[in-house]
C-alpha cells in the first residue's frame, strides 16, 4: 500500500489518458437489440420497500439533528441581532437619539405619562395649529411690523415679524414708529409672491407731523377711481398706521385732497388698529387663512361683536365659529365671558378649527379693548391657552416672518 500513493492530480492524469469511448451504432440497432434480451421480456415486480431503517442510520440522524440545529439557529440569532442593532443604530444617528435595549420599559413609561397628564394636558400638547394672533411672549426677540395688506379690494392686516438686530441696526438711535417703519420696509415685501396685491408702498409720499400721518398724493393716483379703491384705501390704512391719532391725505400743496368720491377728504381718526367690528376668516385663492376685522349688521357693543361672529352676511367671509357651536356673552368685570351652551370638546374640532374660534374671540374683544373668557369647554387647556384663566390680548395678528 505504500507504492499506491494516489493523490488528485495522479487521478485526473490516468483519467485523462483514457481512450475516449464511442458507440457507432444506430438507435434502430440498439432498440432491436434491447427487444431480443430474454431479461426486458418480463419487468420483475419491484420489491415493497421496507418502512423501517438500521438503528445506527436513526442514531446518526438523530445526532447530527441535535448538534446541527442549535449550531445554525445560534448563528441566525446572532446575525439578527447584528442586523437589528445596525438597524437601531442607524435610526438612532439619524433621529439623534440614544439607542436603548429596554423597549418594553419605554414604551410603558411613555404610556404612564399621557396617562399621567390627562386628556386636558394632552389637549395642550397638540400645538401644530396655525396661530393667527402674536402674543408678548411669541416675539422672542422679533420686532413687530403691521400694515394692512390688500387682496380683491379687501384689507388684510398682516403682522411681519422682523429680526429685532437688523431693527436696531437700521435705526440705531430711535425706536422706530409705526411711519418709520412704514417708510424703511414697505417697499421691501413681496405682496405678489405672498399672494395679496401690488399696493404698498402708497403712491406719493407717507410722512409725520406731530401726531397725524400725512399721504401726500400725487396727481393722477387712483385711490379714488371707485367706491371700493377708496374703502380698502381707508381700510389699509387704519390696519397700518396703529400708533397715531389721526391721517390725512393731502394734495401737492400740502391741502387737503379731493377725492372724486367724496369730494374734499377730511381728517380721520386712527383707531391704534382695532376697527369696532367682529373677525371672521379671509380664505386666500392659495387656500391661506387669515383672520380679518369685517362689517357686520350691529356690533357697537362687545356682546353684539361677538354673537354677530356666528352669522356671515356674504360670500366673502366666512365664521370662525363651527355651526354646532352656540354660546352666549355677558359682560363680567369688564371681560366678555363667552359660555358654550353644550360642553365644547375642542378635542373634537380639527385643531387648526379650534384654535381659529378661540383666537377671533380674542381678536374681536380686542376690538372694544376687551378680554375674553370661555365657560363650560370640556378642556381647562388648548394649545398655548390657559381656559380657566382670562385670555390675553393680542399686540399682533396674522404673522408672518419677514422675508429676507
Amino acid at each position: 500500500m505504500a507504492d499506491n500513493k494516489w493523490n488528485d492530480n495522479k487521478i485526473e492524469e490516468l483519467l485523462g489518458a483514457m481512450p475516449d469511448v464511442q458507440d457507432k451504432r444506430s438507435e434502430s440497432d440498439i432498440l432491436a437489440r434491447l427487444k431480443q434480451d430474454e431479461r426486458l421480456q418480463q419487468v420483475p415486480r419491484r420489491k415493497k420497500r421496507k418502512g423501517w431503517m438500521p438503528v445506527f442510520v436513526a442514531v446518526a440522524a438523530l445526532l447530527m439533528i441535535g448538534i446541527l440545529v442549535p449550531s445554525m439557529l445560534r448563528q441566525q440569532d446572532g446575525a439578527m441581532s447584528k442586523d437589528e442593532s445596525s438597524d437601531a443604530m442607524i435610526t438612532s444617528e439619524r433621529a439623534n437619539i440614544p439607542v436603548q435595549d429596554h423597549a418594553g420599559e419605554e414604551n410603558s413609561l411613555f404610556r404612564s405619562e399621557i396617562e399621567e397628564k390627562g386628556a386636558s394636558t394632552f389637549s395642550k400638547m397638540r400645538m401644530d395649529a396655525t396661530s393667527h394672533v402674536v402674543l408678548p411672549d411669541d416675539l422672542n426677540g422679533m420686532y413687530p411690523f403691521r400694515i394692512g395688506l390688500t387682496q380683491a379690494a379687501n384689507s388684510i392686516p398682516v403682522t411681519f415679524l422682523l429680526p429685532g438686530e437688523r431693527v436696531k441696526n437700521d435705526f440705531p438711535d430711535e425706536e422706530p414708529d409705526s411711519v418709520a417703519l412704514y417708510q424703511r420696509y414697505a417697499a421691501e415685501i413681496p405682496e405678489t409672491d405672498l399672494g395679496f396685491d401690488d399696493y404698498h408702498p402708497y403712491v406719493g409720499e407717507v410722512t409725520l407731523e406731530g401726531d397725524t400721518v400725512v399721504h401726500q398724493v400725487p396727481e393722477g393716483h387712483l385711490y379714488d377711481r371707485a367706491s371700493a379703491t377708496l374703502e380698502v384705501y381707508n381700510h389699509s390704512i387704519q390696519d397700518t398706521f396703529t400708533d397715531h391719532a389721526q391721517f390725512k391725505t393731502v394734495d401737492e400743496r400740502g391741502e387737503l385732497a379731493n377725492f372724486d368720491q367724496v369730494g374734499k377728504t377730511t381728517i380721520v381718526n386712527l383707531e391704534a388698529g382695532k376697527r369696532p367690528l367682529p373677525y371672521y376668516k379671509y380664505v386666500m385663492p392659495s387656500g391661506q387663512i387669515y383672520l380679518i376685522p369685517y362689517a357686520a349688521e350691529t356690533t357697537e357693543t362687545t356682546e353684539q361683536a361677538l354673537l354677530a361672529m356666528k352669522d356671515v352676511q356674504n360670500d366673502i367671509v366666512e365664521s370662525v365659529v363651527p355651526a354646532d357651536v352656540t354660546y352666549k356673552v355677558r359682560e363680567e368685570n369688564g371681560v366678555a365671558v363667552i359660555t358654550f351652551d353644550s360642553p365644547l370638546d375642542l378635542d373634537s374640532l380639527a385643531p387648526d378649527e379650534a384654535t381659529a374660534m378661540i383666537e377671533g374671540f380674542m381678536l374681536t374683544a380686542s376690538n372694544y379693548d376687551q378680554q375674553v373668557r370661555l365657560e363650560n369647554s370640556v378642556q381647562t387647556h388648548f394649545g398655548k391657552y390657559d381656559l380657566t384663566s382670562v385670555l390675553p390680548e393680542p399686540i399682533g395678528v396674522n404673522p408672518i416672518p419677514f422675508p429676507g
